[in-house]
């Protein structure tokens, strides 16, 4: 199969390919999140002081108001008109109305985040990796660095586009990816 992968996707995507080689042909990933700089500090966090933190966000509806996921979208796109960024902001908050969220918020937190960046020298399957030149989330130095860790990976960047290069040009995605699918 050909395995697709988007930001936090592309980890669990490399993660699938290592664990499963037979199962993959060849891997894509969209601005991969799969290095998990910056996290691996809330590992040392008490459950308790997490939980308030969530708690407290919960009260105040902070992660899941429409002001800071306003701003999540308009960092994960590049040049997208308010209708369009609003509507997406709306989805991008769903997951965060859902009853579980905040044990799924403190797991997250408390296991440093879904680090693969050890798996990612074993894959050995052709790898396209796609990147937004906008990225705002994620660096284009990562992309730059999973290049140079996969060995058998191109990478290819897509001009006037952020995070979400597969919602923002689908069509110039699509094509990457089928001209990836056909070459021997």
């Amino acid at each position: 199969m050909l395995l697709v992968g988007p930001s936090l996707g592309a980890a669990v995507a490399l993660d699938f390919a290592v664990n499963h080689p037979d199962a993959v042909e060849k891997l894509v990933l969209l601005d991969a999140s799969v290095y998990s700089e910056g996290t691996s500090n809330m590992t040392t966090l008490p459950k308790a002081v997490a939980y308030a933190g969530v708690f407290l966000m919960k009260q105040v509806y902070l992660l899941k108001s429409v002001p800071l996921r306003l701003y999540a979208t308009y960092l994960a796109f590049n040049g997208l008109p308010f209708d369009t960024c609003l509507d997406w902001s709306n989805v991008g908050r769903l997951h965060c109305l859902l009853p579980w969220w905040e044990d799924a918020t403190v797991a997250f937190m408390n296991s440093g985040g879904y680090n693969v960046s050890s798996q990612i020298e074993q894959v050995k399957h052709k790898t396209l990796i796609i990147w937004g030149e906008e990225d705002q989330i994620i660096s284009n130095k990562l992309a730059v660095k999973l290049h140079c860790e996969l060995p058998n990976a191109i990478i290819r960047q897509v001009p006037d586009c952020g995070h979400i290069p597969h919602v923002e040009k689908p069509s110039v995605v699509a094509n990457l990816i089928v001209e990836f699918s056909q070459d021997d």
